[in-house]
């Protein structure tokens, strides 16, 4: 038993944290997909410590980092040994990134982001929503002749009308924009065509695919490697390398798959797109329709319904069946409002009052008869769930979260305490350990190779 405990008091671990978010203290879903494909693009990151302070304001000196790396100048040394602004000197962490927007070859011809009539540039000043817009619209090459000479209101409503301010929750152009909402602005921008009509995305990318949507990853859908990912693209499925795992906020995002700059055959994240995307809870489901609590919706019978396989997905009349009653169904349009795809994505978040346990031990205890039951992200019977897997059960959704996922490794160390740690670090990683899961550790040794039960 001993050289069996860590592994499943680490696979519990995994399932809990599993559906987190990227960040400790980012809570809503939509801000966690901004925030990861930012880090992901290497554009924004946390402040460090799990944390991406959503609330904080951000500066004028911050937002033109921001600005800098999202139009692809991530090299910025040349710009760092001299001063142009006498509050912003060289030894300044920003300085590179300010002198570069006034100074790089192709940044300049933009005007991102100016200076005060005293010479001064304020690199602590807060950023308003005015402001946003305006450095925003100037990255897409636009200049007063194509907004108009009103400042701001003509560049708040030319920013409304290409996307820039969707989902954002600041109105006013004198309100300090905070992170969460310069995110959401940020990725509208970069989902947008330049003036020459090129993809902003183009700039932090080696190349992008449109008009794809994220089916899965490798912790959602056992089948798929580590560092595997599932895109939908023009009708089929495409598996994809990716650099280390996408966080699981994006599975279910319709948009445009970007690819790591130094590696085109590495993808890196999705930016969302503008299409329309619906999510209903099946009552029924059919050849001819699908019922939900509101209506009944009656697709194309041709129309293609993703169940969770790594294949090309079958068509509405033949798949039907494989949608159990009670499955949450994502309905995907295109750019036309045309349904292009029927998603089957069993959801892993799991509600704060879940229990988890090892499943087919004495001590187990019993997943109901009314639980839909969840394995490696893809819904099976109560067959498939095989003795030591980690079921997590949650009330709240009547699902068992089911992992039979596993860690092997010495086991050196656990803090705070070995015998009851909160973390524990295996191969250069640290893992997170669940009241639950960390009642397991009281019989292991230091020093000895624990490994799963064959």
């Amino acid at each position: 038993m001993k050289k069996r405990l860590l592994s499943l008091a680490l696979a519990l671990t995994m399932l809990l944290t599993s559906a987190s978010a990227a960040f400790a203290d980012v809570s809503d879903a939509k801000l966690s997909q901004t925030a990861s494909v930012l880090s992901a693009l290497g554009i924004m990151q946390g402040v460090g410590g799990d944390r991406f302070d959503p609330n904080s304001e951000l500066t004028r000196a911050q937002f033109c980092k921001l600005a800098v790396t999202a139009l692809g100048v991530d090299d910025v040394s040349a710009f760092r040994s001299y001063t142009i602004f006498p509050d912003v000197k060289s030894s300044h962490w920003a300085a590179p990134y300010i002198n570069a927007a006034v100074r790089h070859a192709e940044l300049k011809k933009l005007s991102i982001i100016r200076g005060y009539a005293d010479g001064n540039f304020g690199p602590d000043k807060t950023v308003n929503f005015g402001e946003a817009c305006t450095m925003l619209l100037r990255m897409l090459a636009y200049t007063e002749e194509d907004v108009g000479p009103f400042w701001p209101s003509d560049y708040i409503a030319k920013a409304k009308s290409l996307g820039l301010t969707d989902d954002v929750s600041v109105t006013d152009s004198k309100t300090a924009v905070k992170r969460a909402d310069a995110a959401q602005m940020l990725l509208n921008t970069l989902g947008v065509k330049q003036k020459d009509g090129d993809l902003l995305l183009k700039k932090v990318a080696s190349g992008v695919v449109e008009n794809s949507i994220l089916l899965a990853t490798s912790e959602t859908n056992s089948k798929l490697r580590a560092g595997e990912a599932l895109f939908f693209e023009n009708s089929d499925v495409q598996t994809r390398a990716t650099i280390g795992s996408l966080d699981q906020s994006m599975v279910g995002l319709s948009g445009t798959v970007i690819f790591d700059k130094d590696n085109d055959s590495v993808a890196i994240g999705i930016v969302p797109n503008h299409n329309k995307v619906e999510t209903v809870i099946v009552q029924s489901i059919g050849p001819d329709g699908i019922k939900t609590e509101k209506e009944t919706i009656r697709p194309d019978r041709d129309t293609l319904l993703y169940t969770g396989e790594i294949s090309t997905p079958k068509k509405l009349s033949e798949a039907w069946a494989d949608v159990p009653a009670g499955s949450k169904l994502q309905l995907f349009y295109n750019s036309y409002g045309q349904l292009s795809l029927i998603a089957y994505l069993p959801t892993t978040t799991v509600s704060a009052n879940a229990n988890s346990f090892v499943y087919g031990l004495q001590t187990s205890a019993n997943i109901p008869n009314n639980f839909t039951i969840v394995k490696n992200g893809v819904t099976i019977d109560r067959t498939g769930v095989k003795k030591y897997d980690v079921v997590t059960l949650d009330p709240t959704n009547k699902q068992a979260l089911v992992s039979d996922t596993r860690l092997s490794g010495r086991y050196d160390k656990g803090e705070p305490t070995f015998s009851y740690p909160q973390r524990v670090s295996m191969f250069g990683t640290d893992y997170t350990i669940s009241d639950n899961a960390a009642k397991t550790f009281a019989d292991l040794e230091a020093g000895r190779l624990h490994h799963p039960a064959v």
